[in-house]
């Protein structure tokens, strides 16, 4: 089986860095893909929002010393997963998020590629 994603987009903001409850730390992050059609000779353009869960503890400390600033412009691979929440009116809210946590699974940056986590840990 595969579940694999690859995004090339641009970060909507700062990165939120916060630890569970366990104090294990997670950055969530923001990115912004798009696509267009041309309808009638005119470019529509679409936006995409994605959140990106990173657990790799790397590129977890790498974000924390080197934030990548709204409007960078990042390659993510990750896996996709679904998720759901009852809301405080008792709604069930469900949502896709892509995580980025195993072996294979990266998130670059392609403004300043010379300062990404993998190059760090040599």
């Amino acid at each position: 089986m595969l579940n694999k994603v690859q995004l090339i987009g641009f970060t909507g903001a700062d990165a939120e860095i916060r630890a569970t409850s366990g104090g294990k730390a997670l950055a969530v992050l923001r990115v912004a893909t798009s696509r267009y059609t041309k309808k009638n000779g005119e470019r529509q353009d679409f936006t995409t929002w994605h959140q990106v869960e990173i657990w790799s503890p790397a590129t977890v400390k790498w974000l924390s010393s080197r934030p990548l600033p709204k409007g960078s412009k990042v390659y993510v691979e990750g896996e996709i997963r679904n998720e759901h929440y009852t809301d405080k009116d008792g709604q069930e809210r469900y949502f896709t998020k892509v995580v980025v946590a195993g072996p294979g699974h990266e998130l670059k940056s392609l403004d300043r590629p010379e300062t990404n986590p993998e190059d760090e840990e040599a």
